[in-house]
């Protein structure tokens, strides 16, 4: 996805972009640059949304799950791992693009992260007229749909995809 920076009373908003090679067996042998521990990410493959996540332990999670096994031996069957990096099975020898948009302190309530990653799931949803591609379900708070702190982030990394917050529900 190309970034666009869009003015207009949105203070910008830079992530922490990075590529990530995916071994044709599906390994990862990269080490990751050091991520605050807040934070909620996307990632692409060329121009496609594959996945939104969101991460209360920076640079951990993406080590846990980037470098984890896809597939294990239970019961003495080859079996895929279906934790939520499974996904990586289907980019195997390909790059993928993380975006990674630091989070303040008020996000390091988990609901008010989960609710700031599926709304802004859904707004990509809107914008591209389709779902992630490796994402198979999003769990909606309506409590926190009309937060102000929420929806002043969302603007804010929509804002750097060019995109507006559609406020609709």
């Amino acid at each position: 996805m190309k970034a666009k920076t869009v003015e207009g009373g949105i203070s910008k908003i830079r992530p922490v972009s990075f590529a990530v090679l995916i071994n044709s067996d599906g390994t990862v042998e990269r080490r990751f640059v050091a991520l605050p521990r807040l934070g909620i990410y996307i990632i692409s493959f060329a121009d496609e949304i594959i996945r939104v996540g969101e991460c209360s332990s920076g640079t951990g999670r993406f080590q846990s799950g980037f470098c984890g096994r896809l597939r294990m031996i239970s019961r003495g069957k080859d079996r895929k791992n279906y934790r939520a990096y499974h996904w990586r099975d289907n980019y195997r020898g390909k790059s993928v693009t993380v975006d990674y948009f630091t989070l303040t302190e008020a996000f390091s309530d988990s609901a008010l992260r989960r609710a700031l990653e599926a709304e802004l799931t859904f707004q990509l949803r809107i914008a591209h007229r389709r779902w992630p591609r490796e994402m198979s379900e999003i769990h909606f708070l309506e409590r926190f749909r009309k937060n102000k702190i929420l929806v002043n982030q969302l603007r804010r990394i929509l804002s750097y995809y060019g995109l507006r917050y559609d406020g609709r529900t």
